[in-house]
């Protein structure tokens, strides 16, 4: 149950002559078109569709930004399946659920599965190189093509389509060692002449609302855990630490993500006892890999889950050398 929760809470080489010639003369080097796409997506007002592919789950969206009196709104609205959509007024999200109830939280990046731009606009790890792949077409829209490729085996690529015109992203992918698509993007629908106010960001009138408070770390013992974890991939570091309620019926499980600028992962710890029947083992959901295993240090007995868009082998590794520091074990 912990791993499935888990996955809910966390929910390629030289280029051408040609290409080398055309960059210089537009001025559109590769990484200065990631700095770019990342202030389009930030401060520029759009609508659109766009279809989103995370592993064999096809959804369509439709999504609106717009920059009103100096504060950011976004609105992901799903057009298959049941109506749900998510609302974002800067820091603040409104989840808006099929049966018309609403969920308050606070929000740390853009709407999934857009907040790619917003990792870009920090400087791109030493662990990827990014080239200009040439020039393509998505929505209708001339594109520069762009792939980021990882220097090692322990993350995944990306293929990028940006506009020549808005330098909005039109199509992502993430893609593995061997190239296949993990996940994509792509516009089918783009509008950047689009007139926003704030009525296209207004949530509709609720069934029931609920506020997500937050979870005091110093309430619970699994708040002061501390790992130590003998194995990373360069360039990932701690990024943040939390509690977790996997649901409001059990205590918050300990969580502690790590990151190196693009990918991430983040490893749960709970507190099982010898007679719990716990869940160990691997799944996976298009890029995204959950594995679990029992941690047993002394007397304590742990369930650790790693959950991340990072290669199974790379988590499995992590995992394995992850142990709980024993003085900070309730």
């Amino acid at each position: 149950m912990l791993r499935r929760a888990a996955l809910l809470l966390a929910l390629l080489t030289l280029l051408p002559a040609w290409a080398l010639a055309d960059t210089a003369q537009s001025g559109s080097e590769p990484r200065s078109l990631l700095a770019a796409m990342a202030e389009a997506n930030r401060s520029l007002d759009f609508q659109g569709r766009f279809v989103y592919m995370h592993g064999n789950e096809l959804s369509t969206m439709k999504v609106r930004h717009a920059v009103i009196n100096g504060h950011e709104y976004e609105r992901l609205t799903h057009l298959d399946g049941q109506l749900a959509e998510l609302i974002r007024r800067d820091d603040q999200v409104i989840c808006i659920h099929p049966d018309r109830s609403i969920t308050r939280l606070p929000a740390r990046s853009g709407l999934a599965p857009m907040p790619f731009q917003e990792r870009l606009d920090r400087a791109l790890p030493e662990q990827y190189n990014v080239l200009l792949d040439g020039e393509g077409r998505v929505a209708g829209r001339e594109a520069w093509q762009l792939r980021i490729a990882p220097l090692d085996t322990h993350r995944h690529g990306y293929r990028l389509w940006i506009d020549r015109d808005s330098k909005l992203l039109l199509k992502s992918e993430m893609v593995d060692a061997g190239g296949m698509v993990l996940e994509r993007m792509e516009f089918v629908a783009l509008d950047t002449t689009a007139r926003l106010s704030a009525d296209d960001f207004a949530a509709p009138e609720a069934a029931m609302e609920v506020a997500i408070e937050g979870v005091d770390l110093g309430a619970y013992p699994q708040g002061r855990l501390e790992l130590d974890i003998e194995w990373l991939p360069a360039g990932f570091a701690v990024l943040d630490r939390d509690l977790r309620r996997a649901d409001p019926e059990h205590v918050p499980v300990s969580a502690l993500a790590y990151g190196d600028g693009l990918a991430s992962f983040t490893l749960f710890v709970e507190p099982v006892s010898a007679d719990d029947a716990v869940e160990e083992g691997l799944s996976r959901m298009g890029p995204t890999v959950a594995v679990s295993r029992r941690l047993e240090q002394g007397d304590s007995i742990w369930l650790v889950t790693l959950v991340g868009e990072i290669p199974q082998a790379t988590a499995e590794r992590v995992l394995a050398a992850t142990r709980v520091q024993p003085d900070s074990a309730p």
